[in-house]
C-alpha cells in the first residue's frame, strides 16, 4: 500500500543504529546525539514520519534473554538507554507523529516475533511495522517515495520468509556464531580482533587484519631489536673511549647506518605488504549494492520486498552497508530520481593511505547520518545529514608517525548536524 502524504510532512529514515547485545558485544555508542535528534523531530513545525529503516536494535548480539522478556525489552531497560527511549516515545506520541519500523537483517526477529511487535507498541514507541515503506505525497502522486533496508541486494544476509525464525541467512551465523569466539588477547594500543565490528565493508576486513600485523611487527622490531642495538652501540663506544668528540662521531655514524638499513627494510616490507594485499583483495567477488540498486531503477523492476509496486520510485532510500550516499539516476520514462544511503550510527574504523607505501592505517570515525525527505520549491527535496562527532584514536606510535600529517580532522565536539549532500527530484 501507497501511503498518501500531506505537502508538508517531513519523512526522516534512519537506519543501522545497532543498539544493544551481550556485554561487550555492543557496538552502538551515541545514545545521547540519537537522543538530540529525536528532540530535535520532536519539535519540527509540521508532520514527522520516521521511519525505523533496519537494524535499529542489534537482537543477533544477544544471547540470553531472561524469562519473561524479549531482546528489545533487554535492549530497553539497559540504564544508558533508557533516556533514548523515552526521547523516541515522547516524539512518538506527539500530534502528526508516526513511527514505521522496518525489519533489517540485524533485526528481522521483530518481524516475525509477535512478543516484540507486541511491547514496543503498548510502550508506544512504534505505530506500525512494515517489510518496506511507500508514500507519495499530494502534489506528486505518480513518484514514489520508496525504502526497505538494502540487505535483500546481498547474497550473504538475504531472507526468503521474513517470518520464518528458521530462515537464518549466513550473515546471521558470522554474528551469532563466529564472532563470540573471536578471541580477544591480542590487546594493542590499537585495539583487539573484536574491533573487527567496525570495519566497514566487510571486503576490506583482510586489509584492516594485514595492517594491524604489519604494523604490529614494525613495533616489537623497533623495541626489541632496534632500541637494543642502540643501546649496545652506545655501549660499545663508552667503553672503547676516546675523545668526546670522537665518541660522539662514532656513535653517531654507527646509529645513522642502523636507522637507514632498517628504514630500507621497513620501507621494502611495507611495500610487500601492499602488494599482497592488493593481490589477495583484488580477487575477491564483491557485491556492488548501490549498483544493484540503481540498474534496478533505471530498468523499473520493482524492489525486492515490493514486487508488485508499479508506480515508479522517485526516491529510493536503503541502508545495511554503512555507507552514507546521495546519487541520482534516470529512471525508464527519462525522469531523474534520487538514491540515497542513509548511513548508520556507528563508529568505523576506515582506512588513511600511509606515508613510504606502507600499508593504510585505519581511523576511528563516528559516521552518524540519516536522510530526510520533504516536499518543497515545487519538488521533493532529498537531504543527506549528518550529526559530526569527534572519536578518541587508539592508534600505536608507529601508525601515526606512518601517517604523518594524513589523518583527517577530528570535527569539534560542538560541531551542529549539517546536510552533508542534497538534490531535488521532479522539480518544474
Amino acid at each position: 500500500m501507497i501511503r498518501k502524504l500531506t505537502d508538508d510532512t517531513l519523512v526522516v529514515f534512519l537506519s543501522d543504529c545497532h543498539i544493544g547485545g551481550d556485554e561487550g558485544r555492543d557496538i552502538f555508542e551515541s545514545p545521547d546525539d540519537l537522543v538530540s535528534l529525536f528532540q530535535s523531530l520532536e519539535n519540527h513545525d509540521g508532520p514527522v514520519e520516521l521511519v525505523l529503516a533496519g537494524d535499529f536494535f542489534d537482537l543477533l548480539r544477544i544471547t540470553e534473554v531472561p524469562a519473561g522478556q524479549t531482546r528489545s525489552s533487554v535492549t530497553r531497560s539497559r540504564p544508558e538507554y533508557r533516556e533514548l527511549f523515552a526521547a523516541l516515545g515522547r516524539f512518538a506520541s506527539g500530534e502528526g507523529r508516526k513511527v514505521v519500523y522496518l525489519p533489517g537483517n540485524h533485526d528481522a526477529e521483530a518481524w516475525w516475533n509477535r512478543a516484540i511487535r507486541a511491547e514496543l507498541e503498548r510502550a508506544g514507541l512504534v505505530h506500525e511495522f512494515a517489510l518496506s515503506y511507500a508514500a507519495s505525497f499530494e502534489s506528486d502522486s505518480d513518484r514514489i517515495v520508496y525504502c526497505e533496508h538494502g540487505n535483500q541486494f546481498d547474497p550473504t544476509n538475504t531472507f526468503r520468509d521474513y517470518g520464518n525464525p528458521l530462515d537464518t541467512p549466513l550473515g546471521d551465523h558470522v554474528v551469532t556464531d563466529f564472532l563470540p569466539r573471536i578471541p580477544t588477547g591480542w590487546a594493542v594500543e590499537g585495539g583487539n580482533l573484536r574491533d573487527v565490528d567496525r570495519v566497514f565493508p566487510l571486503a576490506i576486513i583482510p586489509v584492516w587484519l594485514a595492517g594491524r600485523t604489519f604494523y604490529e611487527f614494525v613495533a616489537q622490531t623497533l623495541r626489541w631489536l632496534l632500541l637494543p642495538l642502540l643501546v649496545l652501540f652506545a655501549a660499545h663506544a663508552l667503553v672503547r673511549g676516546g675523545g668526546a668528540l670522537d665518541i660522539l662521531v662514532e656513535l653517531g655514524y654507527d646509529v645513522g647506518v642502523l636507522i637507514l638499513v632498517f628504514g630500507l627494510f621497513l620501507v621494502f616490507a611495507g611495500r610487500a605488504a601492499n602488494r599482497a594485499i592488493r593481490s589477495s583483495t583484488g580477487r575477491a567477488p564483491l557485491t556492488d549494492e548501490p549498483a544493484l540498486i540503481r540498474s534496478r531503477l533505471e530498468n523499473g523492476e520493482p524492489p525486492p520486498l515490493s514486487a508488485d509496486l508499479t508506480s515508479e520510485i522517485g526516491v529510493f532510500v536503503s541502508g545495511h552497508t554503512h555507507a552514507p550516499a546521495l546519487a541520482e539516476y534516470d529512471g525508464p520514462t527519462g525522469r531523474r530520481g534520487a538514491v540515497v544511503n542513509s548511513g548508520c550510527w556507528l563508529r568505523q574504523l576506515q582506512p588513511v593511505p600511509a606515508r613510504l607505501g606502507a600499508p593504510p592505517v585505519f581511523v576511528s570515525r563516528f559516521v552518524q547520518t540519516h536522510v530526510r525527505v520533504y516536499r518543497g520549491d515545487g519538488a521533493i527535496q532529498v537531504e543527506l545529514w549528518e550529526d559530526p562527532r569527534p572519536a578518541r584514536q587508539r592508534m600505536r606510535v608507529v601508525e601515526r608517525l606512518a601517517l604523518a600529517g594524513r589523518a583527517p580532522a577530528e570535527p569539534a565536539h560542538d560541531a551542529p548536524p549539517r546536510v552533508r549532500a542534497r538534490t531535488s527530484v521532479g522539480a518544474a
